[in-house]
């Protein structure tokens, strides 16, 4: 008879500062996930990783409450990074549909994240911008542990339309969903890229002036289709095609 298989360490998040000597400690919070949720004490066998894609295995040393004490036992080779420089420019909208897309970003392999304004977007206070992309990091960190990739996206500063149209990418795609010449399938069919950023619209979506300075950027302008789709959806779509037919999806 085969033995049961074991369930996989479960991973904690700590950055690189946190890495002294041989040993790394946890913040309170990460603290609490381990001790309190988890039920894990002294003893027990975890991972850490750092967001900069180094992984470790190690033991619980010290269960303290305001912060556990790790042993690092051995460096592991890193995994879950796609080979595709993907970074996502997202419209702001309302509410926690971002919450959404930050999590399904970090699943689908993005490198970078970043955040902007447009005609049709939600205005906001540098101050809410702040508090919502320090949101996004801990959203993130929590989805890296989950999704098992060694590197956190970044999440950049919010934007404006003609700032995220600055981009250094080889391959540049804004969705449009008022475009009925060209859809994505025209552009998957080319060599894979070595980079991509894609633009999705807030709920909104783009006005047919950000379509054309799009264009004058360099931009592809394509839809996902004949249907308006959610801010989320259309951004899951959009990173599901491209990973696979240019990055490690399936």
């Amino acid at each position: 008879m085969k033995p049961a298989p074991t369930a996989p360490p479960r991973r904690f998040y700590a950055p690189p500062a946190a890495f002294k000597g041989g040993v790394v400690l946890l913040d309170p919070e990460e603290t609490h996930h381990l001790l309190r949720v988890l039920r894990l004490g002294k003893g027990a066998r975890v991972q850490v990783f750092d967001g900069q894609g180094r992984n470790f295995a190690a033991l619980v040393q010290e269960a303290d409450p305001q912060g556990a004490l790790l042993q690092v036992l051995e460096e592991l080779a890193p995994w879950g990074e796609s080979p595709l420089d993907l970074t996502l420019g997202i419209g702001l909208a309302k509410g926690e549909a971002l919450d959404a897309v930050v999590r399904q970003a970090t699943e689908m392999g993005v490198k970078l994240l970043v955040p902007f304004t447009s005609e049709r977007s939600e205005q906001i206070s540098p101050e809410r911008a702040a508090r919502r992309q320090r949101r996004w990091q801990r959203l993130a960190q929590e989805s890296l542990k989950s999704c098992r990739r060694s590197s956190l996206p970044m999440i950049g500063e919010l934007q404006d339309f003609s700032g995220v149209l600055a981009a250094p990418e080889v391959m540049k795609i804004i969705f449009w969903e008022e475009e009925r010449g060209r859809g994505l399938k025209d552009l998957l069919g080319q060599s894979p890229p070595a980079s991509v950023r894609v633009l999705i619209g807030p709920e909104g979506g783009f006005s047919p002036g950000e379509t054309a300075q799009a264009r004058d950027a360099g931009f592809q302008v394509v839809s996902l289709g004949p249907r308006c789709l959610k801010v989320a959806t259309a951004a899951m779509a959009a990173l599901a095609l491209i990973q696979y037919a240019w990055g490690d999806l399936a």
